[in-house]
């Protein structure tokens, strides 16, 4: 457990316990998140608890969002009309638009005099993604790493050892085909590559040594060799009969159902997918890439105040930093699968992480970790959206690799081009 706590600490903030004594003013924030199905019921426990250290603070929650573009398209609709929500849990790489266009509130002054910051926990390898030239503008809340789910039971019944899973992509494609087989019926694996914010996309990228743009982002580079190889790749799993061309809906309900020996996702889905699963499911590293590197971009989201009331914004700022926390991630991380933002929480979890190893994995690939990039400007939406429909346009067979990321740069760099005039 120690060694956990080791990892996520790195130059760690110290831990204090203070919390801020109770606003006396009533004061009324609207929160706003996606992923209802994990989060709803992690918030509604964190308001709770929350209510009894700040009983003057109600916090009333939106009706959670499907993912995280469309969770930036209510947010940015509500703005200009005034009724955007107090706090919003943006998926991180999607805070950066709204700071690119001074929409989220500066947390400076609530840092500089928070004692917390200075005595307290909060694990500053997780509280600098929210940070934007040298200001904290988010609060990171639940932060998830990409992770290899597979299905021990059809492990040995291809005569595979659990307990050694495939560490390279050739090793899992090699599984995979055993899998199928030895168990007719059977899907080899699904890898999630259409999840929000192209994450699983941007795995590949950079751990083949690439990048979405140069370090000047003056010009798209994801459709270099690296990126050429990571869509390669992607598209070499349905040449070699391993994966089905399904949505990701498909793709995890046939892993759930234990039909599918891999699944290449988030830990966000952990604990949903092994109360589902009628299976010996287990976790392990993400593979690693032709060059022999694993480069994990942290997803999952972090609190952003939007509004400029002094009163809203310091009772929302409240509430983030309770829900990253001690009590806030001793509750969070055993409902998702994310990582703690906090020593005190991860040390409340020990025993937790002793009796479900598999949530030890995501914490154990912390130093893989890099920012989940996000393009500059007011498109990165349309980016998102270009990016996806060419890996879906490859993995589909109607485009060449080649073809399909060289045309998506095209696009991507127009719009990036054009934001900036």
């Amino acid at each position: 457990m120690m060694h956990l706590i080791r990892l996520l600490a790195g130059a760690a903030i110290g831990l204090g316990a203070l919390v801020p004594a109770a606003m006396a003013q009533e004061v009324e924030i609207t929160v706003a998140h996606a992923y209802g199905a994990i989060f709803r019921p992690i918030h509604e426990q964190i308001i709770a608890e929350f209510n009894k250290e700040f009983p003057n603070i109600k916090v009333t929650l939106e009706a959670p969002q499907p993912d995280y573009e469309q969770l930036v398209q209510r947010t940015l609709s509500g703005i200009p009309q005034s009724n955007a929500p107090t706090l919003t849990f943006q998926g991180v790489n999607q805070i950066r638009q709204f700071v690119d266009a001074g929409q989220a509130h500066d947390l400076s002054a609530f840092v500089a005099e928070d004692p917390r910051w200075k005595e307290g926990g909060y694990y500053p390898t997780m509280m600098e993604l929210g940070r934007f030239d040298e200001k904290q503008m988010a609060i990171p809340f639940a932060i998830s790493t990409p992770i290899m789910y597979f299905n021990a039971d059809l492990f040995e019944k291809a005569g595979l050892d659990p307990s050694a899973p495939p560490t390279t992509w050739p090793e899992v494609i090699e599984a995979a085909k055993a899998i199928e087989a030895a168990v007719p019926g059977t899907t080899g694996l699904f890898y999630d590559y259409l999840i929000t914010g192209n994450w699983d996309f941007q795995v590949l990228v950079y751990s083949e040594g690439g990048s979405m743009m140069n370090e000047a982002e003056t010009e798209v580079t994801f459709d270099e060799e690296p990126g050429l190889r990571a869509v390669r790749l992607l598209r070499s799993f349905v040449d070699e009969g391993v994966m089905e061309n399904w949505t990701r809906a498909q793709g995890e309900q046939s892993f759930i159902a234990g039909q599918v020996g891999f699944y290449f996702s988030s830990t966000a889905w952990l604990a949903g997918v092994q109360d589902k699963a009628n299976f010996d499911i287990r976790t392990a590293f993400w593979p690693e890439s032709s060059t022999g590197e694993r480069r994990l971009p942290s997803g999952g989201n972090a609190a952003m105040i939007i509004t400029d009331d002094p009163e809203e914004a310091k009772a929302a700022y409240e509430y983030a930093m309770f829900a990253a926390g001690p009590i806030g991630t001793a509750i969070m991380v055993p409902g998702s699968g994310y990582m703690p933002m906090h020593e005190e929480g991860t040390k409340r979890l020990a025993s937790f992480y002793e009796e479900n190893p598999n949530f030890k994995i995501s914490v154990e690939q912390i130093p893989y970790i890099f920012t989940w990039y996000a393009f500059p400007g007011q498109n990165t939406l349309k980016s998102i959206d270009v990016i996806r429909d060419s890996l879906q346009a490859i993995v589909a067979g109607q485009v060449s690799p080649e073809e399909g990321i060289k045309q998506a740069a095209h696009e991507v760099e127009t719009l990036v081009s054009v934001d900036k005039k």
